[in-house]
């Protein structure tokens, strides 16, 4: 296969990948009902007591009282923010299960991204690596090529 197919290829892979990624983040999927939106709630805080459970996933009373109050506050029309900033006023930064994007926690969010692009730069060198070197065989080569036939006992030509 040619080098310029070869290099389309991977360029239309890239290209949809990309676009695959950027419909995935943007779209939102139509409008939100309030029972959606306080199960989307209650599966992004973490039970104060639990460890590595949503307040969804969990049977802890205090697991309950949240999932009380999210589901209080949506009928309430306060905000997804509104009910945050309550939750962490109350239990402290331990009811996010996902952690800031800012400051120093933001290496959470960008380190795998930047992980995922530099291996996917040493596969493509790696793969492409000797490509492009010239490739001329040396009298050296040629000399002991020669040795090894003769050794073997005949012409392979």
């Amino acid at each position: 296969m040619p080098a310029r197919v070869r290099v389309l290829g991977w360029v239309a892979v890239i290209a949809a990948s990309l676009s695959l990624s950027v419909v995935a983040a943007f779209d939102d999927g139509g409008a939100e009902t309030d029972a959606e939106r306080i199960e989307r709630l209650s599966d992004s805080f973490a039970c104060p007591e639990c460890r590595g459970q949503s307040v969804a996933e969990s049977n802890a009373a205090v697991a309950a009282t949240i999932r009380q109050f999210i589901a209080d506050s949506v009928t309430d029309g306060a905000t997804d923010t509104e009910i945050r900033d309550q939750l962490v006023a109350s239990y402290e930064a331990r009811v996010l299960l996902n952690p800031p994007a800012d400051g120093f926690a933001s290496l959470i969010w960008v380190l795998p991204v930047v992980l995922v692009v530099l291996g996917a730069v040493g596969v493509g060198a790696a793969i492409t690596g000797n490509r492009g070197r010239d490739r001329q065989v040396s009298d050296e080569d040629i000399e002991l090529l020669a040795r090894a036939r003769s050794r073997s006992g005949g012409d392979h030509s």
